[in-house]
């Protein structure tokens, strides 16, 4: 089964994505590809460059999904459009892929993101700090999926949602 996971930022799609790992899925995430292969902002090149690592780790999905291995796709997917294109490219090869919506109350996802922030702000490694004006250009961009779309909701708003 291949778990394409939606939500906005800080929502805890990766913590969920690593609880799907505990339980044998391998987790593909954009970020880390991103955050491993390039060494600094690509600025007016990101939405491209992430796009084509986005087709490299569906082309991944597909060969793990094609030997009976999960695949959960940690990336967003904040457009209609880039979760029309997923279910699109996993369908036309006769495989099963759930699209699910990482949600949390808002109060929750901006404790997660503060705690989240100021974890990162001393990493010897690259990361993303998202915060400010940041937060308000992404969370803007977020399409909530329609009816139409047959999404499940996974509740994250707890600390320890129950699974």
């Amino acid at each position: 089964m291949i778990t394409i996971l939606c939500g906005r930022v800080a929502a805890g799609k990766t913590a969920l994505a690593r609880r799907f790992a505990d339980q044998g899925a391998v987790v593909l995430s954009c970020d880390e590809l991103m955050l491993t292969l390039f060494d600094g902002c690509l600025g007016p090149r990101h939405d491209e460059t992430a796009l084509r690592c986005l087709s490299y780790l569906f082309s991944l999905a597909a060969q793990l999904a094609e030997k009976g291995v999960d695949a959960v796709l940690d990336y967003g997917f904040w457009l209609r459009a880039e979760r029309d294109a997923a279910r699109a490219y996993f369908s036309s090869r006769g495989l099963a892929a759930r699209l699910l919506v990482v949600q949390a109350a808002e109060p929750a996802r901006l404790a997660r993101l503060s705690r989240r922030n100021e974890g990162l702000r001393h990493e010897t490694r690259r990361v993303y700090l998202i915060e400010g004006a940041l937060l308000g250009r992404m969370d803007a961009k977020f399409e909530p999926p329609g009816a139409d779309e047959h999404a499940e909701i996974f509740d994250n708003t707890e600390e320890r949602p129950t699974w």
